[in-house]
């Protein structure tokens, strides 16, 4: 029993050191500050690939932001907008009561056949929304006035991608007001955080950001390109962290010395970012996440060349380890020779020897 005792008492933390070992691969070498800097040199790549994981989260936000704006291009609600110039002139919707009319000769009705409904190009007038109005007036229209989610429906067919479109509603006195009555709005349909009156100009209703589509298009080419990116740098890093354990594990000195020069070489690229991310910085043409930046690049910076440093050490010390002793380090196994000391048999320089004549 005492001896049981004992053997397990020896067996458990042997145990444990196995499963920490298993956990977390070590490196033996000769001095034992080696083997510690070797662990720190691979705990440090694989810090860098966790890193290279965290790329990914970027990549999602993209995707987010690109599916966000596809559905305000897609959405048929109203966003307030600013004054257009003569360049920039868009479309707009007239309405006029069915009962002046009788009929829609020149436009498309609603579904409840209570209004005609009218599109003015933006061929056909020229300047912002004062112009509008003065072209709905000139045909003998008013601008529209969307009164239940059926009305904003008909209004968003009859437009199909010619968005955003000014609708007859704009902003007077801080209050938003029917253009074509003056009277406060009885239904409305605003986009999420709208209206926000950005800059403090923009007085005016559109319904639909159908201008957005190409700019979703676009972030969703990005994402999908720095997905790309981002796979491929951890495709690269985990291949670098395979070879860094290959080469601590059979002390290859050689392909230490390319992952040194590889890890310098990456560690120079991020000091220019950090030299280029300063200048921006004190410029101003970056914005308010250019410090972080900067602190981002820098901690990048010195871990790269802290890398370099203690994985071109270790490859000196491996090569130096395995050059061959010097002649004059060798000893003779058997017999060795005591320096200054003659051997039997040997003249020494200066002194006859034994059964010779001095001169002769």
């Amino acid at each position: 029993r005492c001896c049981s005792s004992r053997s397990t008492a020896v067996e458990g933390p042997a145990l444990i050191e196995r499963t920490s070992s298993a956990a977390m691969p070590t490196f033996d070498f000769i001095d034992p500050k080696d083997s510690q800097a070797a662990n720190g040199l691979f705990a440090a790549r694989g810090l860098v690939a966790f890193l290279a994981l965290l790329a990914f989260l970027p990549v999602l936000l993209f995707f987010v932001q690109a599916e966000t704006v596809s559905k305000e291009a897609e959405s048929e609600q109203w966003f307030d907008d600013a004054d257009r110039n003569l360049g920039d002139t868009i479309w707009g919707v007239c309405q006029m009561d069915m009962q002046a009319i009788g009929t829609c000769s020149r436009s498309d009705a609603t579904t409840d056949k209570s209004k005609c409904l009218y599109l003015v190009s933006n061929g056909e007038y020229s300047g912002g929304f004062n112009a509008y109005k003065q072209a709905c007036v000139k045909l003998g229209f008013v601008p529209v006035i969307i009164e239940d989610q059926i009305q904003n429906a008909d209004v968003a067919r009859l437009l199909g991608d010619h968005t955003p479109a000014w609708i007859g509603l704009e902003q007077v006195g801080g209050r938003w007001r029917l253009s074509a009555t003056g009277a406060e709005p009885t239904y409305t349909n605003w986009h999420d955080e709208e209206p926000n009156g950005r800059g403090g100009k923009e007085d005016y209703a559109v319904l639909g950001m159908g201008i957005l589509k190409p700019v979703a298009s676009a972030i969703f080419f990005a994402a999908l390109l720095a997905s790309g990116c981002a796979l491929t740098s951890v495709v690269v890093v985990c291949v670098v962290c395979c070879l860094q354990y290959y080469a601590l594990q059979t002390k290859s000195d050689g392909m230490l010395s390319c992952l040194s020069l590889c890890d310098g070489c990456c560690g120079f690229l991020s000091c220019l970012g950090v030299v280029e991310s300063l200048r921006e910085s004190l410029t101003g043409e970056s914005g308010g996440g250019s410090i972080i930046l900067v602190i981002l690049r820098f901690l990048s910076a010195v871990m790269l060349c802290g890398m370099a440093y203690v994985g071109w050490t270790l490859r000196t010390k491996i090569a130096r380890q395995r050059q061959p002793p010097h002649a004059s380090q060798t000893q003779v196994i058997g017999n060795p020779m005591v320096l200054g000391q003659p051997v039997m048999g040997q003249a020494v320089m200066g002194q006859p020897v034994a059964g010779s004549v001095l001169g002769t």
